[in-house]
């Protein structure tokens, strides 16, 4: 028996290791930020394909967030090459820039 015990012991502390609660989906990383809706990135998309005359289908958000006073502020990449645009609620571009 007293061979056992330690066996038992071992097998028991490695099941409990492998046990951990995740945190709280309000208190993740990923869902601290607000993004911009998806209508105002794709607006904005629409405006850099216009603007600097690449493909629409080229052109994808790769990040966004809020800023003050309601605007979204959109980073967009095409063929690697990356721009900013700037946009209110409303939809209506403030401004589009190369990075």
């Amino acid at each position: 028996m007293k061979t056992i015990l330690p066996f038992v012991f071992a097998a028991g502390s490695v099941a409990l290791a492998g046990c951990q609660s995740s945190p709280a989906p309000e208190n993740m990383t990923r869902n601290t930020m607000q993004t911009a809706p998806a209508d105002l990135q794709l607006a904005c998309a629409t405006a850099a394909s216009t603007k600097f005359g690449a493909d629409h289908a080229s052109v994808l958000p790769v990040s966004s967030s809020v800023l003050d006073g309601g605007k979204y502020q959109i980073i967009l990449e095409a063929k690697g090459q990356r721009s900013t645009c700037l946009i209110d609620q409303a939809g209506t571009v403030l401004s589009l820039e190369k990075a």
